[in-house]
């Protein structure tokens, strides 16, 4: 797997040459990042901001959505990706993943782990400097406040900033989680201070090249790698791991 490049996947078919289909790595760059005012709270009314938790959260190292019973899907994203906020807000050109909360998840025919893929395979990190810190903050919201993770994990999709800023400050994590409704802020930013979960973030890279993983959003289904953006054949494949397996 190369995460090294920077560049836009582009589907074809159904969706022409202008549909930005996934993120491949690279450096990033620019100046540390000040959010500004005027995000908007309307994905913490979504299905994904609302997905039911699995019954014991902090059994899951990553993030979980569904019954733990349920067979489970790997959605690897980067907070930092623009495609997958696309796929987060439900964009027409790809099979959202409030879609997939409503019709496989909400009814117990699947779990959802969500992965952060912040590193590429050579151990830069992937989409800017600020990209493992983002994948920090999600896995210690995910312990420290789950039934917060993912309204926080929709919140922040639906007003990422630009990809080429450097907008995952520890100040700027902070007040992206409490907007989202997060609860231990002081907590959060000492685990960010202090380098938590940074092993958990290293081995996605791990995870995400045996699994073929190459750019993001990707969803590893039964063992095969989909892009949401390919939402027949994603569709597809949920149905067939739904009614037994391909």
């Amino acid at each position: 797997m190369s995460l090294t490049r920077r560049q836009l996947l582009v589907a074809g078919g159904a969706f022409g040459t202008a549909a930005l289909a996934g993120c491949l790595g690279g450096g990033g760059g620019g100046d540390s990042y000040q959010l500004e005012d005027g995000r908007s709270d309307a994905a913490l009314d979504k299905p994904a901001a609302n997905a039911p938790l699995p019954e014991n959260p902090g059994d899951h190292t990553y993030a979980l959505m569904g019954s733990a019973s349920a067979p489970k899907i790997t959605y690897f994203g980067n907070w930092k990706c623009p495609a997958c906020k696309f796929f987060s807000t439900d964009d027409p050109r790809a099979l959202g993943l409030s879609q997939i909360v409503t019709d496989y998840v909400e009814p117990g025919d699947l779990s959802l782990e969500f992965r952060a893929l912040s590193y590429g395979s050579d151990g830069s990190p992937f989409l800017g400097e600020d990209a493992p810190r983002a994948g920090r903050a999600g896995l210690a919201i995910w312990h420290l406040d789950p039934e917060h993770y993912w309204p926080y994990h929709e919140y922040v999709f639906s007003n990422q900033p630009e990809e080429k800023e450097q907008w995952a400050t520890v100040e700027n994590l902070a007040i992206l989680a409490e907007e989202a409704g997060v609860g231990p802020i002081d907590e959060l930013k000492s685990a960010l201070e202090n380098g938590e979960y940074e092993d958990e973030v290293k081995a996605t890279t791990d995870a995400a090249g045996q699994a073929g993983v190459s750019g993001t959003p990707s969803l590893v289904i039964d063992g095969q790698v989909y892009s949401p953006f390919e939402a027949e054949k994603t569709r597809n494949a949920l149905d067939a791991l739904v009614n037994g397996g391909n």
